[in-house]
C-alpha cells in the first residue's frame, strides 16, 4: 500500500512548520535552540577543463568540414557550449561561429573525444556579441569623426546595450549595437554597427527599435568590467559535512557552462541532504522583462554572461576556475549589497554564513545585472533568491517587470514522486494527478508538495509573499510537468525551456511552456515544477535594492520561495 500522510494531526503540524515565507529579508533560519558545529565544505573539480574546450575548438578549425563552411569566409568564432546529457560531465559539444560574409551563424557539433566527424549547420539565432567583437565594432566607431573623437577624447563612453543586435526589416544583416552616453549629461544614443561593411549606423530616435535614447538614466554607473565568455567550464563536485555528518552533497555548475538555450545561472545537479536525493537539478532556465508600453523591450535575457562581484581578496581558494570557496566567515558581495558595480571575481562563490552554505554568482545582460543565489540550510531549507538591479540607462528609469523562473526537477529520495497541493481551508492535501498549470494563491498559503512514491519523505515549495503578481505577460506561477529525456535532445525535446533565443525582442519573448502541459500522469513519475516569480522595477532613478544589506542577498529587490523537507 503506497504511504500516504493526509492525517489531520500531520496536516496541522505540517501547515506550522511550512508556514508562508512572510518577511522580507528574512533568509536565515531561525535562532538553533543549541550551538551548531562548524560546518566544512569540500570542493572536487568535475567536468571538461579549458584545456579539453580549446583542444575541441582547434579540432574544428582543423577538420575539412570547417574548410568546406567557412574557409575564405569573414566569420567570427562565438564560443564553444556542451550538448546538454544532464549531467556536468558531457561528452559532446557545439562551438558556434558567424559568418558575415553571407549573414549565417553556422554551428558544428562533435565530441570531446575526437571519435565522431565534425559536422556543421546552420541555426537561425543571433549569438550575442562577445567583448571581442565590441572590441572590433568600437574600433569601426573610432573611424566616425564626431563618435570617435568623443571617445577617444572621454568626453563619451561606451556601454553594452539591449537589444544587443539588430537586424533591420527586409535584411539579414548582423549589426552589433554598441551603446555611447555622454560622460558630463548622460544623455546616450544607441549606434548599429556592420562588421561586414565596416560603417556606423545611427538612428534619427538615437536608437534602435525596443530601445530608448534620451537625458535620463538611472541605475549605478557602469564599471564596464570584462564577462566570462559563454561555454568558460567550471563545475565541481560540493559536499557539506558538520560533526562527522553528511548534509549537502550537489554538483555545482558556473553559469557560463549552464544548461538551456541561453543558460540558466547558477546550475545545480544531483542535490542530496542527509544522504537522500532531493533534486535532480536546480536552475532558472528563462528570464524575461516587460516594460510599461513596450518603451523598451520586451526583451528575453541570457543567464551566461558572468559580470565581476567582490570577494575578499586574500584566503579564498580557487578549486577550479570559476568555482571560489571563500575562508570561513568571509563573504561575497554582489552589486545588490555594495551598490557599485566593480570586483574581483566571475563565477560562483561559495561559503558559510548562518549556519548555511550559501552559492552566489552576479550575470549580466546589457544594462541589467543579476545576481542569482542557493542557500542550504542545516536543516534541510533550501532558499532560492533572484536579485535585481541595472546600472545606468534610459530604460532603468521606466517602470518594467522582471520575471524569472525556476526548473526544479524533483527527485525526492527516487525519481518517481507523487504531487498533491496544500492549501488553507482544506482538509485534506489535494492530489496533483496530471500535468498543470496554475497560480499562486496568497489568500489560502498555496503550496506544491512532491513526495516519494514508495515512503513519506517529501519536500515542499513555499512561495514568498514578495515573490509578485503574475500577469498576462508572466502567464503564471506554477507549472507541474513530466520530466522528459531525449538523448542529445534540444532544450524544447526535453522541456528545459521554450526556446526562445535572447536576440528576440518582441512580445513572444514571454514564457511559453504551457503547450508542454498536455494531461500526462503524474502518478508515481519522475516530476518536474516550475516556479515563476515577478519583480516590479518602479524606484526610478534608485534603480537598486533601497533595503539591501552589506552581507546577505535580500530586501525589496528579491525574489524566491523555500523549499523546505518534511518527515526527513
Amino acid at each position: 500500500m503506497t504511504p500516504r500522510f493526509i492525517t489531520l494531526p500531520f496536516l496541522i503540524a505540517l501547515l506550522i512548520v511550512t508556514s508562508f515565507a512572510s518577511d522580507r529579508g528574512k533568509h536565515a533560519p531561525r535562532k538553533a535552540r543549541r550551538v551548531q558545529q562548524e560546518q566544512k565544505i569540500t570542493l572536487t573539480p568535475v567536468g571538461p577543463t579549458l584545456e579539453m574546450v580549446e583542444s575541441a575548438r582547434q579540432r574544428v578549425e582543423a577538420s575539412p568540414a570547417f574548410q568546406t563552411e567557412l574557409a575564405g569566409k569573414k566569420y567570427r568564432f562565438f564560443w564553444t557550449e556542451y550538448v546538454d546529457n544532464g549531467t556536468a560531465s558531457p561528452t559532446e559539444f557545439r562551438a558556434v561561429y558567424y559568418d558575415y560574409t553571407d549573414d549565417r551563424t553556422m554551428v558544428a557539433t562533435s565530441d570531446f573525444a575526437g571519435t565522431e566527424p565534425v559536422t556543421f549547420q546552420r541555426e537561425y539565432f543571433q549569438p550575442i556579441p562577445t567583448d571581442e567583437e565590441l572590441g572590433d565594432a568600437r574600433k569601426i566607431i573610432d573611424t566616425s569623426p564626431s563618435l570617435g573623437a568623443a571617445l577617444r577624447s572621454g568626453t563619451a563612453v561606451q556601454f553594452r546595450p539591449m537589444p544587443a543586435v539588430t537586424v533591420l526589416g527586409g535584411t539579414t544583416e548582423r549589426l552589433v549595437n554598441v551603446g555611447i552616453k555622454s560622460a558630463s549629461s548622460g544623455h546616450t544614443e544607441i549606434v548599429s554597427v556592420s562588421m561586414l561593411r565596416g560603417i556606423v549606423i545611427r538612428y534619427s530616435s538615437g536608437a534602435p527599435a525596443t530601445a530608448i535614447s534620451g537625458p535620463d538614466s538611472c541605475g549605478i554607473v557602469d564599471a564596464n568590467q570584462a564577462r566570462t565568455l559563454r561555454g568558460t567550464p567550471g563545475s565541481a563536485d560540493l559536499t557539506v559535512t558538520s560533526g562527522g555528518t553528511t548534509l549537502w552533497e550537489m554538483t555545482v555548475v558556473r553559469p557560463s557552462v549552464s544548461s538551456g538555450t541561453n543558460s540558466s545561472a547558477i546550475e545545480l545537479q544531483n542535490v542530496k541532504y542527509k544522504g537522500k536525493s532531493v533534486l535532480k537539478r536546480m536552475h532558472t532556465p528563462i528570464l524575461d522583462v516587460q516594460y510599461d508600453g513596450n518603451a523598451c523591450g520586451p526583451f528575453r535575457d541570457w543567464e551566461f554572461d558572468e559580470s565581476m562581484f567582490q570577494t575578499p581578496a586574500t584566503g579564498n581558494i580557487d578549486v577550479v576556475d570559476g568555482i571560489r570557496q571563500l575562508a570561513p566567515g568571509q563573504v561575497a558581495t554582489t552589486a545588490i549589497e555594495s551598490g557599485n558595480d566593480t570586483g574581483n571575481f566571475r563565477g560562483v562563490a561559495i561559503y558559510t554564513q548562518n549556519n548555511e552554505t550559501v552559492l552566489v554568482t552576479e550575470m549580466e545582460a546589457g544594462w541589467y545585472r543579476y545576481i542569482a543565489e542557493y542557500r542550504f540550510a542545516t536543516d534541510g531549507t533550501i532558499r532560492p533568491r533572484f536579485g535585481f538591479g541595472g546600472v545606468q540607462d534610459n530604460c532603468i528609469c521606466i517602470t518594467h517587470h522582471h520575471h524569472v523562473y525556476w526548473r526544479f526537477d524533483f527527485d525526492v529520495v527516487s525519481p518517481t514522486n507523487r504531487v498533491y497541493q496544500m492549501e488553507r481551508g482544506r482538509k485534506f492535501l489535494q492530489p496533483i494527478t496530471t500535468e498543470i498549470n496554475r497560480d499562486k494563491n496568497i489568500a489560502t498559503n498555496r503550496r506544491i508538495v512532491v513526495q516519494n512514491s514508495n515512503g513519506n519523505e517529501a519536500y515542499v515549495l513555499i512561495p514568498n509573499v514578495f515573490d509578485g503578481t503574475v500577469s498576462p505577460f508572466a502567464v503564471n506561477d506554477f507549472w507541474i510537468l513530466r520530466y522528459k529525456n531525449v538523448p542529445g535532445g534540444t532544450p524544447v525535446q526535453n522541456e528545459i525551456d521554450d526556446g526562445v533565443d535572447a536576440f528576440v525582442a518582441n512580445p513572444s519573448v514571454n514564457i511559453n511552456i504551457t503547450p508542454y502541459v498536455n494531461g500526462e500522469s503524474l502518478v508515481n513519475q519522475d516530476v518536474v515544477v516550475w516556479y515563476g516569480a515577478h519583480f516590479d522595477h518602479t524606484d526610478g532613478a534608485n534603480a537598486f535594492n533601497s533595503l539591501r544589506s552589506p552581507k546577505v542577498l535580500t530586501g525589496d529587490h528579491v525574489v524566491g520561495p523555500d523549499l523546505r523537507p518534511i518527515r526527513w
